[in-house]
């Protein structure tokens, strides 16, 4: 009796080492990846295999044959656990392999075959209850195990009767140990299909986890994305004011502060110690009430930007409370320096406007009190002519000032016609030299041949001209060179003035064109505002490059809209002038 019990146990432990094996090895092959699918079709088929066939062949190897009752083999056990939580395919390689394996044992030991054979009987009746077995629960599956584990004992039992190899006689005086083989047989069943159901439930837990895990991971991806594409800058906090995550546009916001700051640096750093918010004090406040659950948003001035800032909470639903805060930063800088300046503007466009009609009401009083000085110069003695002839010089320049204003405020629609820059140029020739004899001055013309021709408004080119060339002519001493040329380069026709006075202060050269600004004695500051609105008027640019004690050159580029060209058979033109 005591040698039948210690069988059973030792069956029992081979019949369960199947699970147990199994439980072990798709729990370290999931983790390194080795495992699955790799030997046999279908997950985890390989390791199904792999435990099963060794227990069927050890439980054959150890079956005890008691001189009484039932033989002590549990390999049904191992076979119907392969057979139904196994593919079709690896049912039937199983049982080839077992049943090779079973024979070769039998030979050896000289067992006869049909005690260890009896499971593979029952190997086509397996195959009509997989999908049962399968669909079924827990103790669905622990009767389909326990009622072939009971057949297959029955099947034992029933053959050498059958065959009349074992007398009846003789077999119902252990019918204690044929019991207790049944009992143990159950048992064992039982133990093994929790141990495999238990293992498949971790299989099953351990996909769900890694593909809400690799779902988790590509949503936060898309995320991170998203944040780095906006245009905002944004930065989230936890409940602690600590720096979770920062996007790209927000970090390089910062790293006008601090160039060389990296992301990792920034993460867990508390944020009254980033310098953009450490500056202004109403970020704390805000903090503190998003992390209330209370979005707001503010100004935020941190010289010399300023930011529209957005506070919003984040909550978690499940809990029903405020985890963290984002805050988003837009830089308006731009727009309220626009908004500034189209402030400016209106106020400014008022004011021209009204200093356009009172300049033009004081023409006429002027040209009346001109009128009359002429008259009482007439009837004068000689000795005030000199007095008579400074006034009217005054009246005649605060005329000129009159002029260039309302023709500087004046936003005027200028008519134009195609015309060669050169022919203007030639037109003003005769003037700009009479200048330039009275001041010992030469003149150098350099025109290129080929020119397009340019649509223009004559006048105000004649204008543009004149003033930048006498401007030059004031700026040099005696024996300057004043030099006009042109050349096209790309789509553009360029006009360029150079002088060889002594140049222009770089800090002058900032506000060269503003109204009113002034290095002459006598100037009134708006030649050069009226030059650059006659170019702008034209489509063009005008810029200036100046060196100190080499001399300034001013260059307009008028883009060219026809390709039409003036054929000149002559070589460029250089004409010189010296008093």
């Amino acid at each position: 009796m005591l040698i039948a019990l210690k069988e059973s146990v030792l069956q029992v432990l081979l019949a369960v080492i199947s699970a147990g094996f199994f439980s072990i090895l798709t729990n370290y092959g999931d983790k390194k990846k080795v495992w699955a699918g790799n030997l046999l079709p279908g997950p985890h088929q390989g390791i199904l295999y792999l435990c099963c066939l060794p227990a069927i062949l050890l439980c054959s190897l150890f079956q005890y044959q008691p001189p009484y009752g039932l033989p002590s083999n549990l390999g049904i056990i191992p076979l119907a656990v392969g057979v139904m939580y196994g593919t079709r395919r690896t049912s039937f390689v199983l049982a080839a392999s077992a049943l090779t394996g079973v024979l070769i044992i039998a030979q050896s030991i000289e067992m006869s075959p049909m005690y260890v054979g009896t499971a593979f009987i029952l190997f086509p009746f397996m195959l009509l209850h997989v999908k049962f077995f399968q669909r079924g629960t827990l103790l669905d599956k622990k009767l389909v195990i326990f009622t072939y584990v009971v057949a297959d004992m029955l099947l034992k039992a029933l053959l050498p009767l059958l065959w009349g190899k074992q007398n009846i006689s003789v077999y119902i005086p252990d019918l204690l140990t044929t019991f207790w083989n049944v009992a143990v047989g159950v048992l064992a069943s039982f133990t093994v299909v929790s141990l495999m159901h238990n293992s498949f439930e971790k299989l099953t837990l351990r996909r769900d986890v890694t593909e809400f895990t690799s779902k988790y991971l590509i949503e936060v991806d898309k995320l991170r994305q998203v944040m780095d594409l906006m245009p905002l800058s944004l930065v989230t906090l936890d409940s602690e004011e600590r720096v979770i995550h920062m996007n790209k546009t927000m970090l390089e916001l910062y790293r006008d502060f601090d160039p060389y700051i990296t992301l990792p640096e920034v993460v867990g750093r508390p944020l009254n110690s980033l310098y953009v918010f450490s500056a202004s004090p109403v970020v704390n406040e805000r903090v503190a009430k998003a992390l209330e659950g209370e979005a707001g948003a503010d100004f935020i001035n941190v010289s010399p930007k300023v930011f529209f800032s957005s506070f919003l909470p984040i909550r978690d639903k499940h809990i029903n409370q405020t985890t963290g805060v984002i805050i988003a930063l837009q830089d308006i800088t731009e727009l309220e320096t626009l908004r500034s300046e189209l402030g400016n503007f209106e106020r400014l466009s008022l004011v021209g406007q009204m200093a356009a009609g009172i300049t033009h009401e004081i023409r006429n009083p002027m040209a009346v009190v001109r009128g009359f000085l002429q008259l009482m110069r007439e009837k004068s003695p000689d000795s005030l002519s000199h007095y008579y002839r400074i006034v009217m010089e005054e009246l005649d320049r605060a005329n000129g000032i009159i002029n260039d204003f309302l023709s500087l405020a004046q936003n005027r629609i200028v008519e134009k016609e195609q015309c060669h820059l050169h022919d203007i140029i030639r037109e003003l020739t005769p003037l700009l030299w009479a200048d330039a004899n009275l001041r010992g001055q030469t003149i150098e013309l350099k025109l290129e041949d080929h020119v397009t021709m340019l649509h223009l408004n004559p006048k105000e080119i004649k204008q543009l001209l004149l003033n930048l060339s006498r401007n030059a002519m004031e700026a040099m001493g005696e024996k300057g060179v004043l030099t006009i040329s042109t050349h096209e380069e790309e789509d553009f026709v360029e006009l360029e003035v150079r002088d060889t006075g002594p140049g222009i202060p770089p800090k002058q050269l900032e506000k060269l064109f503003q109204p009113f600004y002034t290095t002459k004695t006598k100037g009134t500051g708006l030649g050069l505002a009226l030059c650059q609105s006659i170019v702008e008027r034209h489509h063009g640019t005008i810029a200036v490059d100046s060196v100190e004690g080499m001399g300034t050159q001013f260059k307009v580029r008028l883009r060219r809209t026809i390709p039409t060209y003036r054929e000149h058979s002559e070589t460029p033109v250089i004409n010189s002038i010296q008093k």
